[in-house]
This record gives structure tokens, C-alpha cells and sequence, in this order.
């Protein structure tokens, strides 16, 4: 198996990337603070406590607020300092059924049983190494959505998983 991706890292793929994991973290963080301050604000409306359920609610919305404001501000400080804004570098993965060559200034191969996880977005794949190197894998860059799928694939046979898609 050879796939090739040109997956170019430029200022559109730092935003794609960050409201991935802008996403991701809500998902995960606020979801769960949400069920627990309503399951509070319920019983504190039970008791008949309306200032604090009311005051409840108010903090969990400027929480949300909150968090959002300081991802926009995150975001926007990463394109500030990020060389790739001014200068996009492409940057050549080819997969192989032992490892991936990864192409760019230098090239060198990381093999699979350096991968520690595969993530799934709707744009691209997130490989992460045991190293704590991240590679992302941008959907645009095939060159044929035959050459996704195949990947898509090969990662859940080799790795025994599901992918998951985080929209």
C-alpha cells in the first residue's frame, strides 16, 4: 500500500485545527459541567431558591462565554506568531503499510508502532506519536477521496479501532 497526501499548513488549516480542538474540549469539559449546574439549579428551583438557580445558570453562561472568548483570543495569538501564516509550507506524508514518510525541509519515517493515537475530524486526521508529535493529515490533500477512504481503513485494520468523527 503507498497513499500519498500534500496536506499544506498554512493560516486556513491553523483555524480548521483550533476549532477542532475548540470543539473537542467543549465536548468533553462543558457538556459535563452543563448536566451537573442544571441538575443543580433544578433542585435549587425545587427548594425554591430562585436567585440561586438563577445566579447558577448566570455563571454557566459566562463560563461559556468565557471559554469561547479566550479560544478566539488563543487562535488569534497562534496567527500572530506563526511563521505559516506568512510563509504556508506543504508538507508530504506517504503511507506505507509499515510506517508513514513524512516529507517537508527534511524526510524521515515514523514508523506505526511510534503512533500513539489516530483522531478524526471532518477535514482531517490527527496523527499523534508517543514523542507528542502531532501530524496533521488534511482530507485536501489526496488526491482522490478513493485514497481517504483506503487510509480511513487502514487505520481501523491496523489499529482495531473506529475512527470517530468529531464535526
Amino acid at each position: 500500500m503507498e497513499i500519498l497526501n500534500n496536506t499544506k499548513y498554512d493560516r486556513d488549516l491553523i483555524i480548521r485545527y483550533n476549532k477542532y480542538y475548540s470543539k473537542s474540549y467543549m465536548l468533553k469539559n462543558f457538556v459535563i459541567i452543563t448536566v451537573i449546574s442544571f441538575g443543580f439549579a433544578i433542585y435549587m428551583l425545587v427548594q425554591e431558591q430562585w436567585g440561586y438557580a438563577a445566579l447558577l445558570i448566570g455563571i454557566l453562561i459566562a463560563y461559556y462565554l468565557l471559554t469561547w472568548l479566550m479560544q478566539k483570543l488563543t487562535t488569534n495569538r497562534m496567527l500572530k506568531k506563526s511563521p505559516l501564516v506568512e510563509n504556508p509550507m506543504l508538507q508530504t506524508y506517504l503511507f506505507k503499510d509499515d510506517g508513514f514518510d513524512v516529507t517537508n525541509v527534511k524526510s524521515y519515517t515514523v514508523p506505526y508502532s511510534n503512533v500513539a493515537t489516530i483522531k478524526q475530524s471532518k477535514d482531517f486526521f490527527m496523527i499523534q506519536t508517543q514523542d507528542r508529535k502531532t501530524y496533521i493529515v488534511d482530507f485536501k490533500g489526496f488526491s482522490n477521496s478513493y485514497d481517504e477512504q483506503n487510509l480511513r481503513d487502514f487505520f481501523n485494520k491496523m489499529f482495531n479501532l473506529k475512527l470517530k468523527s468529531i464535526q
